[in-house]
C-alpha cells in the first residue's frame, strides 16, 4: 500500500471528526461519518449531552468543550503563541441548554476548521520539512482527539438508555 504521509497524518485528523475521509482508508473510526465526533454530537440532544454519567464524571459535553478548547489552543501554538492552559476549566461548559448545545458544536467546527486550514496550508510539503512543532501538534491532535471520540461513543451509550 502507497501511503503519502502528510496527505494521510492530516486526513487522519479529519477522519476523528468527519468520518472516512478516503474511500476504503480508515485508520481510527469504522468508516461512516455516524462514527466521528461531529455526527456522534450531532445525534444527541441537549440533555442527553449535559447529562453526568456518574458524579464527579465529564458529560459528552464537557469532552466537547475541550476539544473545542484544545484546538484552540493548538492553532495558537501551531501560529507560534505559547499561552499557558488552564486545564482544569478546559471541560467546563457554561450554560446547559439546547441554545447553548448548539452552539458548543458549532465553536467546536470553527475550532477544528481553523486547525485544519493550518494543516492543510501544508499538504503539499513533505512532514520531513515542517517545523518540528507542526508535526508534532498534527500527532498529539490525532490521538488526542481519538481518545475523546472513544469517550464520547463510550458515554452515548449510557446517555441513551
Amino acid at each position: 500500500m502507497q501511503v503519502d504521509l502528510t496527505p494521510t497524518l492530516i486526513d487522519m485528523y479529519r477522519e476523528t471528526f468527519e468520518g472516512e475521509v478516503k474511500q476504503g482508508w480508515c485508520w481510527i473510526v469504522s468508516g461512516p461519518a455516524e462514527a466521528s465526533v461531529f455526527a456522534s454530537l450531532d445525534a444527541l440532544t441537549a440533555d442527553q449531552a449535559y447529562a453526568e454519567p456518574k458524579p464527579g464524571r465529564k458529560s459528552i459535553a464537557g469532552h466537547a468543550a475541550h476539544l473545542r478548547y484544545t484546538l484552540d489552543l493548538t492553532l495558537k501554538r501551531l501560529n507560534g503563541e505559547n499561552p499557558t492552559p488552564d486545564w482544569k476549566t478546559s471541560f467546563d461548559t457554561g450554560a446547559k441548554s439546547p441554545a447553548a448545545w448548539e452552539q458548543l458544536k458549532k465553536d467546536l467546527r470553527t475550532a477544528y476548521d481553523g486547525v485544519l486550514a493550518f494543516f492543510d496550508s501544508l499538504r503539499e510539503k513533505p512532514i520531513n520539512k515542517w517545523i518540528p512543532i507542526h508535526a508534532v501538534g498534527l500527532s498529539a491532535m490525532i490521538g488526542h482527539n481519538a481518545y475523546h471520540l472513544g469517550a464520547i461513543r463510550q458515554l452515548m451509550l449510557d446517555v441513551r438508555d
